[in-house]
């Protein structure tokens, strides 16, 4: 007798694998990959690579153990696979035969090495580097291996940049480009200065590196002026800055006849990342005029779909057709990540492949028209698919990383709204039932709110949306303005304020929820979101008491607190504007936008969550909810999560993934199921 299949649960978390890359072999017979997954004696969560013949065969894993490999490329001459590898500790380049066999440690260096690209000849690799401070390398020499580094004696901070959240104390030491040889393993610091230098690529013929790198007088506070720099791979003479415009240049890539530079960006640093979109464009090698590809296309050339399997992927940077008349880029529009064409000799933009979903990652096969992709599904956390280059034809899988245990799982129907807003704009949004949904019964139901807020959910699958909803609640989710995906003017509306359109979309999408499914019980119905999702959820309980619960979850709550105590604080004023005053000099502007200013008003019982390692949105922030909510009677706990950063719910330890998702389901069980 068959066992009937049950929802997914939350120790799923266990079985869940994520894959990521994609990338093809020179003569393209075989893909590359990197998938995790979890160990459920120590908690911890790893990474390797798995390869796939493109004919017959399936998915097998390249590399094992108790680390993480990760960002695969295959050399030009289709010999080796070059990747980064934290087997001895902070990433370092690591090479494998591509038949397999022992991989071997090409870098040694004392620090990170992180983005990295072959030569043209396969002789070398091109890679930047963030150094670690010596202070830091003697306090590990001290721990010796697997020990646990102490404290140094004291910090002296001069910059504003000084941690990063899931990492912590930065180095001091800015990001430096470097060559190695493939067949010595020999290094050469091929340019370093007082700024970071990112992104490094190589022109076709091999004799110059191109990398985006911000050298403004003040780059931490004007982060907005990223320049392309050109310099020779021999390391001789100075770089030369090929001028843009004012605003960001990043992600260089060059043209197979080298007359070209494809990047992303936007033209004007005196608009904010929130205030538009990222767009494509290209410069000639040697300097001159600019030319935006996809002009008015009104989309984001980058992947800004969020879930909480693989968190925020970016994208690769842009890749050029052989003959150099087109380049290829992903788009983000209407909650799908899209590959897109643009034809150099008219700029024009056409989509390649627009099923409904998110591209992970790439890449192509020019020469037999063939697409082939990572690909993340609304029902399937990620596969490799191909599909014919031309269109007209369905995707094809090419493996079933989470099919063991997904196939045996009950999921509930997922339905999509499109709802008129309340200044006519559209707000696009899905409702998940449970599994055993019957109409003629009476349901609980959740609104869930996405962080950023200038990301997107995308039509990716969401762990935590199908758990609750297998505990019989209809989950509802949107992505209202303020969101990527949906133009311009949708993502700034919120620019100059929160907690006004966005607000707005939240109720208004509740409200035609709520008509539609009549069978939601609207007097259990509850809220949660975590990061700008938490901000909503307190701003929410501190305008309406439509909420039986809400739980706030690594949340802003005070603009005030928030400038000095976030890793990003000390700029977060410009997402607002970039003639935004800081909440010092404004304070009436941001206490209006604050909802410690109204979480007086408050009436609904609040569960608090927050990680006391989150540097993104400091516990400060949380404890400030739960200790007005309590000195006022509200019904509220406080969950503390120790050693998590901001990213608990996508990447944190998966044991405590478990409990979060325990405690935020039992306080709505709570609140919402009682009769």
């Amino acid at each position: 007798m068959a066992t009937k299949p049950r929802p997914i649960g939350k120790q799923d978390l266990y079985k869940l694998r994520q894959m990521y890359e994609c990338r093809l072999s020179p003569d393209g017979r075989q893909l590359v990959t990197s998938v995790d997954s979890i160990d459920p004696k120590s908690n911890k969560k790893y990474r390797h690579l798995f390869v796939r013949p493109v004919g017959q065969g399936s998915l097998r894993q390249f590399t094992r153990g108790d680390h993480s490999d990760f960002s695969p490329q295959y050399s030009p001459d289709g010999k080796l696979i070059a990747f980064l590898s934290s087997r001895r500790g902070r990433p370092q380049l690591w090479l494998i035969p591509v038949d397999g066999g022992e991989a071997w440690q090409l870098t040694e260096l004392k620090g990170s090495v992180t983005s990295f690209e072959w030569s043209p000849d396969s002789k070398r690799i091109v890679f930047s580097f963030s150094p670690t401070d010596a202070e830091q390398i003697e306090l590990e020499e001290k721990a010796g291996p697997g020990g646990r580094p102490g404290a140094p004696k004291f910090r002296h901070i001069t910059n504003f940049f000084y941690r990063l959240d899931g990492a912590g104390w930065l180095p001091k030491g800015k990001t430096e480009i470097h060559v190695v040889s493939v067949a010595s393993g020999g290094t050469k610091k091929l340019f370093a200065d007082e700024y970071h230098n990112l992104n490094p690529s190589w022109s076709p013929d091999g004799e110059h590196v191109v990398f985006s790198s911000n050298k403004s007088a003040d780059p931490e506070l004007e982060t907005d002026r990223s320049d392309i720099w050109v310099i020779r791979a021999s390391g001789k003479g100075k770089p030369r800055r090929i001028e843009t415009y004012s605003g960001p240049a990043d992600n260089p890539s060059v043209s197979p006849d080298g007359k070209w530079i494809a990047f992303r960006g936007w033209p004007d640093c005196t608009k904010s990342w929130s205030e538009g979109n990222i767009r494509l464009f290209l410069v000639p090698f040697k300097g001159g005029k600019i030319r935006e590809l996809g002009e008015g296309l009104d989309r984001p050339t980058d992947n800004l779909s969020i879930n909480d399997t693989w968190g925020l992927m970016g994208s690769r940077k842009p890749l050029w057709s052989p003959d150099s008349s087109t380049v290829y880029n992903v788009v983000t529009t209407d909650a799908n990540t899209e590959l897109y064409r643009f034809a150099i000799a008219d700029g024009s933009a056409a989509p390649v492949f627009s099923e409904p979903g998110v591209l992970l990652d790439y890449d192509i096969d020019f020469g037999r028209g063939t697409l082939f992709a990572s690909f993340s599904e609304i029902v399937n956390p990620g596969d490799l698919i191909s599909t014919n280059l031309a269109g007209g034809a369905a995707p094809k899988r090419l493996s079933s990383v989470n099919s063991s245990w997904l196939n045996r799982r009950d999921i509930g129907e997922i339905t999509e709204m499109w709802v008129k807003g309340r200044d006519g704009n559209r707000i696009h949004g899905w409702v998940l039932t449970p599994p055993d949904y019957d109409g003629r019964k009476k349901y609980p139901a959740i609104l869930y709110i996405h962080g950023g807020p200038h990301v997107a959910y995308g039509r990716s699958i969401m762990h935590e949306f199908h758990y609750l909803s297998g505990l019989g609640y209809v989950v509802f989710f949107c992505n209202p303005r303020g969101s990527h995906g949906y133009g311009e003017a949708h993502v700034s509306a919120i620019s100059r304020a929160w907690g006004d359109n966005d607000y707005s979309d939240c109720m208004k999408f509740t409200d035609a929820v709520l008509r539609r499914f009549t069978n939601i019980d609207k007097e259990r119905v509850g809220v949660t979101g975590g990061s700008y999702g938490g901000y909503m959820t307190n701003w929410i309980i501190g305008h309406t008491q439509r909420f039986a619960a809400a739980v706030t979850q690594r949340c802003v709550s005070n603009f005030l607190s928030f400038q000095g105590s976030s890793d990003v604080g000390f700029l977060f004023h410009h997402v607002f504007g970039k003639d935004a005053r800081t909440p010092w000099e404004d304070k009436e502007r941001f206490l209006a936008m604050s909802p410690m200013t109204f979480i007086p008003k408050a009436k609904t019982p609040t569960l608090v969550v927050h990680s006391e390692n989150d540097l993104r949105c400091p516990i400060e922030q949380g404890e400030q909810v739960y200790v007005q909510l309590k000195l006022q009677g509200v019904e509220t706990e406080f969950v503390r999560f120790p050693e998590e950063s901001h990213g608990l719910s996508r990447g944190g330890r998966t044991d405590r993934r478990i409990e979060r998702l325990e405690r935020i389901s039992g306080w709505f069980d709570r609140y919402l199921k009682k009769a």
